[in-house]
């Protein structure tokens, strides 16, 4: 092609001057990425004569400006690569208190050993509170327990916990292998107030059989009844899944029977929403740890 009368060389005139000057390697690599600057034929961008070829000013800054959209885009690229590979990214989630507490420390240090440069935003609610903060915020899904089904949500149980007296770990309360209720009734305890999720289950079971709980204390937080426990003021009525260990060493847990419940820990997700890579990688993590819990 000849070059333009008017503003000097076109795009093929360019590349094959800049070749013999000293941007010769971006120019021969990005010739047809830079075809853009065939709608640029009123900017100057080489002075040349019979001897030489210079870039003007105008030259400069368009290489300067495609080597950053260049370089860019080369991030994009890689940044979106991370992603789809779970090496990058935020988790955001709703978590039950008592899930929080005695669950997910154990899944949050497992998925940070294997993706250690994602985000983890965890917000720990009520138990009631779980469904109406996955449906309010931007968390990509919820873990606690929850009874019945709700609107345009998938529920998935990742572990089941039996209703258990956890008490202190004495040679008398060890050698039992599991409590009736009625047993349970003669001794001190420690219950979830009546309006948690916990105790009306406990309360509907219990009614079925025409029976009824009168327990000594009752509280609204797991750990305060953990805590309670710990200073031999009662045995706690809990999921044996919310006694953690680590935390409570000289507590332990046996179920109680007629009637025997259980009580899920569930995944909460809406319909129709896809989630991230990042939080595919950590539902997967707490499928495979809950499973053992």
């Amino acid at each position: 092609m000849s070059p333009c009368g008017n503003c000097g060389p076109s795009l093929p005139c360019i590349a094959r001057a800049a070749s013999r000057g000293p941007r010769a390697s971006w120019a021969s690599r990005n010739r047809r990425r830079a075809s853009w600057f065939n709608s640029s034929k009123c900017v100057k961008l080489f002075d040349r004569s019979t001897r030489s070829v210079h870039p003007t000013l105008a030259a400069d800054e368009a290489f300067h400006a495609a080597e950053r959209m260049l370089s860019d885009a080369l991030g994009l690229s890689r940044r979106m690569h991370d992603l789809a590979q779970a090496r990058a990214g935020r988790v955001a989630f709703v978590a039950s208190a008592g899930a929080a507490s005695a669950l997910l420390p154990q899944v949050l240090a497992k998925f940070r050993a294997g993706h250690p440069e994602i985000d983890i935003d965890m917000r720990d609610v009520a138990a009631d509170d779980l469904v109406p903060r996955l449906i309010a915020t931007d968390a990509e899904f919820a873990i606690g327990s929850v009874e019945g089904e709700f609107a345009e949500m998938t529920i998935e149980t990742l572990t089941r916990g039996r209703l258990s007296a956890i008490g202190r770990r004495t040679a008398d309360f060890a050698a039992r292998r599991a409590l009736t209720w009625d047993e349970l009734a003669q001794l001190p305890t420690i219950a979830m107030r009546r309006e948690t999720r916990i105790r009306m289950q406990i309360d509907q079971a219990l009614g079925a059989q025409g029976k009824h709980l009168s327990p000594t204390y009752e509280v609204t937080l797991i750990n305060t009844a953990l805590a309670m426990t710990a200073q031999g003021l009662g045995l706690a009525i809990l999921p044996a899944t919310m006694l953690p260990a680590d935390q409570f060493p000289t507590l332990i847990a046996r179920p109680l029977i007629r009637p025997a419940i259980t009580r899920p820990v569930s995944l909460l997700q809406r319909q129709g929403r896809t989630l991230s890579p990042a939080a595919h990688a950590f539902v997967a993590t707490a499928r495979m740890v809950l499973a053992g819990s």
